[in-house]
């Protein structure tokens, strides 16, 4: 009975329909509990290009064995050109799985939404591209603080720490030292910020 139900999700996820995704999850489920690897691959990676994720990505390489070096490029074509609900986070962590910092630095770079995100992909990239994540970070925080939203200072802040982060990586820590001091002479009435800066203030 087993047999018989997943030759025939077999042939429905050869077919056009709406519910690849669900159908190719359901037949990899099955097809491992059958001992079926190659139909569990197959269904797994049908599932993915339907609707790429990190984890199903996950699943597809865990399936794949010797065969993932292959795959995966067929994989990474497939997400590229994904455009649904979602697609830049599910991108930017794989990218990031995958090392490919730059592609995932090119779809957070103007990013004005998902900070959490956009933080992932800098701790990511300040040893590789300290200066992007230098002049993005410290963007995003003078933006904040020149338009003197005081109930976001915080998160001006947290720019900062990657600002800080990535000078002190990069061996610039005077580079460091200087920005800081022109904030503190741009900045030095707003005394809810300074307080917040104070923590990132040589003692």
């Amino acid at each position: 009975m087993l047999d018989e139900a997943l030759n025939i999700a077999k042939k429905g996820l050869e077919l056009p329909s709406q519910c690849q995704y669900s159908l190719g999850r359901w037949t990899k489920e099955l097809a491992e509990e059958l001992g079926d690897r190659s139909t569990a691959l197959s269904a797994q990676i049908k599932a993915f290009e339907a609707q790429p994720s990190f984890e199903d990505y996950i699943a597809v390489q865990e399936l794949a064995g010797t065969e993932w070096l292959t795959i995966k490029e067929e994989l990474l074509r497939r997400l590229e050109s994904y455009s649904g609900w979602g697609a830049q986070r599910q991108k930017v962590k794989i990218f990031l799985h995958e090392s490919l910092i730059e592609r995932a630095i090119a779809i957070v770079d103007r990013f004005s939404y998902d900070s959490e995100l956009v933080h992932l992909v800098m701790k990511a990239s300040i040893t590789s591209h300290p200066d992007w994540v230098i002049t993005n970070a410290s963007h995003r925080a003078e933006s904040i603080m020149d338009a003197k939203q005081a109930q976001y200072y915080h998160l001006a802040v947290e720019w900062l720490e990657k600002v800080k982060a990535a000078y002190l990586r990069s061996g610039q820590e005077q580079d460091w030292l200087n920005y800081l001091s022109s904030l503190k002479i741009k900045h030095g009435r707003k005394y809810k910020l300074m307080r917040l800066l104070a923590p990132l203030m040589p003692l």
